[in-house]
């Protein structure tokens, strides 16, 4: 039983890490080397965010583009308690509201004081989410 355990935790982060990384390793590494951070919010009943997920975020081109060039933080916005938000801890839906999202799903650029220096909300195909990841790169 153990070691099934060991496997699914193994497995479960293998799986997570291709997906990003977590909003306090985000932070800590932008400070280091100035990738920029590119948070996700979203909510596990958000259709157009399952679509995102189960297409844009399972291509190639994306995955590559994300990992090269971003921290990349999917943020659930039923589960998440607090994220660093405009040089302070803030409950996430205080967030949200500061940053004025209309909706999910919503993807904000920040620098490393956690501010917002973009913000975008909606669903994208794959090619415009590339050419969007792209854009806000030189940002």
């Amino acid at each position: 039983m153990k070691i099934l355990l060991t496997i699914l935790a193994i497995f479960a982060c293998l799986v997570f890490a291709g997906q990003g990384v977590s909003y306090k390793e985000a932070i800590e590494g932008n400070k280091k080397n100035g990738k920029p951070i590119l948070l996700e919010f979203y909510a596990d009943w958000c259709i157009p965010c399952i679509e995102m997920e189960k297409t844009v975020f399972k291509d190639p081109a994306v995955t590559k583009e994300l990992k090269n060039n971003f921290y990349f933080v999917r943020l659930n916005t039923e589960k998440e308690r607090e994220i660093f938000c405009e040089g302070e801890t803030l409950p996430i839906l205080d967030c949200l509201e500061l940053w004025e999202i209309p909706g999910i799903p919503a993807f904000a650029l920040l620098d490393k004081d956690g501010s917002l220096k973009h913000l975008t909300t909606g669903t994208f195909d794959k090619k415009t989410f590339l050419n969007f990841l792209k854009a806000i790169r030189k940002q």
